[in-house]
This record gives C-alpha cells, structure tokens and sequence, in this order.
C-alpha cells in the first residue's frame, strides 16, 4: 500500500529511490489490486521493447483507465493491423508542411493572453500555457472559432478537473475494468462526447470540406488502402484522442522550459539573443537545444507501457508473456551511462550536431508507437517561447522557497511544476 500511495503522489522520487538501489530494472507491486509493472531504463533494453514486434510487446494501455476516456479505437489503445490503420490516416494532418499553417493560430493564442499576465507580479505560468495549448489544439482540430470553441474549452477542461492524485491513486487500487467511467468524470466526458459528435455531423454536411485544413476536416476526408473513411465513433475516439494528448503535455512542457530557464539565466540570455537575431536565416538551434533539454531532464510523461503476449529476453531477464513492461521516459532520459550530469539543465550537450539518441532520449516513447505529435508538440514549444520572450523576461520572485527548482507533481498522468512555475515577467 506505500508503494501504491507514493506512486500516486510522487512517482519521480520512487523511481529516483528504486533505481539507486536496485538498478536499471525493477519491478512494483500495486496493493490491493495486485498489479505489478517491470519498470526499465537501460537504453538496449529500452531498445528491444521499441524494435520488438508488434505482437510480441503491443501496447498496454488497452488494459488501463485511460482506454476508457479516449475509447475503443483510439490510436493510444489499439495494436496490430488496427492501429496501424489508425496512424496512417492520423500521419497526415502532422506533416511538416501542414503544420505550418497552425504558426499563426499558435502565436495569437500566446500574445493574446500574454496582454493578461499581471507584469512586475508573481504568476503561475502553467495555467496559462494551459489556456494557450487548449485554444490552440481545439482550433487546429475543429477549425471552429468564438462562440463554438467555448463550450468545446469548457467541455475539456470539466473533463480535466476529475483526473486528480486521488483518481490516480483509485486507479492503482482495482484492476482496470474497461467500462466506461462514471460520476462527474462520466458526466464531464459525455459532455464532450455531445460537443464533438455534433461537429462531425455538421461538418459532414459541409460543401468546402475538400478546401478546409482543419485536422477533423482532413481526418474525414482521409481513407484507408481500402478506401475506407473512418466512421463516427472512429473520429470521435481520435479527436478526443488528440484534444486530451495535444492539450495538456504542451502546456506543461512550455511550464517547464520556462521553470528551467529562469533558474538559469545564462542560457535564459543566450536564448533571448538568439531570439532578438531574428529572421528565417538566423536558425533557432538554441532554442532547439533548449526544447531537447528541457523534455530530456523534465519529460512530461513518466513511463510508456507494453504488455508482453510472449517470453522476451528485455536487458538481463526473461520476462515471460502477461508481463508489463514500462520503459521509464523519466529514468531512461537520466541516465548516467549517456549523459554526464545527468541531472542538470545544459542545453549544450545538444549543439554542433549533437542530436537525441534514439534510445536514450523517449520523452515521445519510440518505435511504431511514438507520440504522432511530436513535432507538433515541439514547434508549439518553440512558438510560444520565442513569442513570449521576444517581448517579455521571466525572474523569479523575491519571495521563492523554489530557489533550486519546483518540485515535480503529478497531474493526472502527466508530471508537472508543484508551484504552477511561479515567476515575474517584465517588459524588456
């Protein structure tokens, strides 16, 4: 039952403690339910679970509460031939040129509630970037504007209140049962479920579907090697799949990037020149150093899960089928063996073409399974960065018991600022 309460409230500690006793590979034991997971974070290890096939480690969160918010076919749940389908009709909306057209929406969400943020004041910046990555997600899935993207906001962010410690920690307790959540977090889902099954069938109706860039416009237009499109409660799955993933991660990530930097204000002022240079010749690769660094030593997401169908060799053990497996992005990302000083914030080790190892850098998972948003997630990173410090500086308070750095607090299942990354901005 310690086990269970401390991964609830603090799972960077436990596996911050369980590494430095018992190594790279450790197994907890869930009480009352029983559960158990074989957390790895040597990078071969972490290797063979990524490269293995898909029905030798598939994913395991079919088996876990979040299945039953996202649904049945959501690209986070299914495995084999299915999510491959899922994926492929997904990989478009993300590609590189097609991002591109969601830089304007990102940067006037940023300024827009930046003219709110109380200057010469402390502030919690995470709720913020909150507002910002919510905007920004609900406009490029829904392309809707004003007085339709309000209910949808709202909408998400009821469904985000229930999925407190205490939720994770009730979780923990019962093995998951796949049914479909209840009380306030099933009342909160099924008001979104209404908002979001009301805009497909309106966009189906729509005659400029082809023209629009919207990803739910895209995703109805999308067909498979068969020709098949996706049907409603396909969509619906995925749309809530990318509102819940493509929402809150950001919005940590950016809190964190600004948490670091600002205990930091060397590589605060190198980033602020690299920014004042300007121009599309000027490159950004500060700012990427920066972005890598700041998921590498404060990832968002602290494990990935894969449940094993048969025995797999993983590092030094046989596992045998039925185990779960968790690749620790958290440990992996840490790891001495890679990085000198593994726990400190140098942006550094990722310049003059020092680029993440595979393996060894997971704040996205890896594999077949890696996040399809991760180079969303990072240029939203860099957007709301570069607009904000290209008017703005960030200091810390005067007043501050987090002189070294805010300690790490869960929030639902993402690890975020326990003080919100509290800091004074001032116009530069």
């Amino acid at each position: 039952m310690v086990t269970t309460l401390a991964w609830a409230l603090a799972p960077t500690w436990v596996m911050d403690r369980c590494a430095a006793h018992l190594g790279d590979t450790f197994t907890l034991t869930f009480a009352p339910s029983g559960m158990q997971m074989v957390l790895v974070s040597d990078r071969e290890a972490v290797k063979t679970l990524f490269t293995a096939p898909p029905e030798v480690a598939p994913s395991a969160t079919n088996s876990s509460p979040l299945a039953s918010v996202v649904g049945p076919s959501s690209v986070l749940v299914l495995t084999g031939a299915e999510h491959m389908r899922q994926r492929k009709l997904l990989l478009p909306p993300f590609h590189g040129e097609r991002m591109r057209e969601y830089e304007e929406v990102i940067v006037e969400a940023t300024r827009r509630d930046m003219a709110q943020w109380p200057l010469g004041h402390p502030m919690r910046l995470h709720p913020r970037t909150r507002r910002i990555t919510l905007e920004v997600i609900v406009r490029a899935v829904f392309g809707v504007e004003a007085e339709r993207m309000e209910p949808l906001k709202e909408a998400i962010g009821r469904l985000m209140a229930p999925m407190t410690t205490l939720a994770v920690l009730r979780a923990l307790m019962r093995r998951p049962s796949g049914e479909r959540p209840g009380g306030e977090l099933g009342e909160a889902l099924g008001r979104l479920d209404a908002l979001v099954y009301a805009e497909i069938a309106a966009r189906r109706g729509q005659s400029d579907l082809a023209l629009r860039t919207d990803i739910m416009s895209l995703l109805l237009e999308a067909r498979d090697e068969d020709g098949e499109a996706m049907s409603d409660a396909e969509l619906r799955d995925e749309l809530v799949t990318l509102l819940l993933a493509g929402h809150e991660t950001t919005a940590t990530a950016v809190a964190w990037a600004v948490e670091r930097l600002v205990r930091h204000p060397q590589k605060l002022r190198r980033l602020m020149a690299e920014i004042d240079a300007g121009g599309e010749d000027s490159g950004d690769e500060y700012m990427t150093a920066v972005v890598n660094e700041t998921l590498r030593v404060r990832p968002v997401v602290p494990i990935v899960a894969r449940m094993l169908t048969q025995e797999l060799r993983v590092g030094s053990y046989e596992l045998p089928a039925g185990t779960r497996v968790m690749p620790s992005i958290y440990l992996t990302n840490r790891s001495p063996a890679v990085y000198e000083d593994p726990r400190e914030f140098r942006p550094e080790r990722f310049l003059d073409g020092a680029a993440p190892e595979t393996f060894s850098w997971i704040p996205f998972g890896g594999g077949i399974r890696r996040c399809i948003g991760a180079a969303f997630a990072q240029l939203e990173m860099k957007l709301i960065l570069r607009t904000a410090l290209s008017e703005l500086e960030p200091g810390l308070p005067a007043r501050t018991v987090w002189r070294r750095g805010e300690w790490v607090r869960r929030r639902a299942v993402t690890l975020a600022p326990a003080a919100g990354t509290r800091v004074v901005w001032q116009r530069r």
